[in-house]
């Protein structure tokens, strides 16, 4: 079985549950576990407040590109990165890296055409609404995207740093799930949970719009790649 390489600590939780999930999943059908190798990086608290509202900083990329080079030294046959806003540097990350680079962005736009859908709305922190990451990857693909006025998108960033400070409650919870309603109403189809955290929130069976999670995305690519 291939090994497959994590670049985790964006944020820590979400990471640790990716790992679970995948493993889990693999053992339970092939009665084997995979072979995971998590890099868990050291990213400062400030450095989550920075990337999330739209100010991608070099430092961060640095800390990237160095768990990618050791995920290399180990061997790794595919690197995953369960987190949708440093997504804003794969291209770079993918340039020093021999070991091929999976991007939760293209899988997550892949999962949209298989659901035939043609107008999504997009969750995510103002980084990744800034940079088009999924509004790109979906026009190649003639899917429409809605997405946040300024306002619904500091509130959304806001919650999503608050996720991984392990500090969101049930009034956050309560926003969003008004905030998908307000995308139905614009005509969105469905809605990407474009933050990895975000699922840690929301669920499927809460929301008035069908949910794709890219965290779920992403672990479902990770299983086809080890098994197929």
């Amino acid at each position: 079985m291939q090994t497959i390489g994590i670049v985790g600590g964006l944020g820590t939780e979400t990471s640790c549950s990716f790992c679970f999930n995948v493993n889990s999943k693999i053992k339970n059908s092939h009665q084997v576990q995979p072979h995971l190798i998590m890099d868990n990086i050291p990213m400062p608290d400030d450095m989550f407040h920075k990337i999330a509202n739209g100010e991608p900083q070099e430092f961060i990329l640095n800390l990237l590109k160095d768990s990618v080079l050791r995920l290399n030294k180990v061997d790794s046959d595919l690197i995953v990165i369960p987190c949708n806003t440093v997504h804003v540097f794969i291209e770079e990350l993918r340039n020093v890296s021999k070991t091929p680079i999976l991007s939760i962005i293209e899988e997550t736009a892949k999962k949209c055409v298989e659901s035939s859908f043609k107008r999504v709305g997009i969750l995510g922190s103002t980084t990744t609404t800034k940079s088009e990451l999924y509004q790109k990857e979906l026009r190649k693909q003639s899917i429409n995207t809605i997405c946040l006025n300024e306002g619904n998108q500091k509130i959304v960033t806001h919650i999503i740093i608050k996720i991984i400070g392990l500090k969101s409650n049930n009034k956050d919870k309560e926003k969003l799930l008004q905030i998908i309603q307000d995308m139905k109403n614009q005509g969105a189809e469905a809605v990407i949970l474009g933050c990895t955290d975000l699922f840690l929130l929301v669920k499927d069976e809460e929301s008035v719009l069908p949910i794709i999670d890219s965290t779920s995305v992403l672990e479902e690519a990770v299983i086809n790649k080890l098994t197929n």
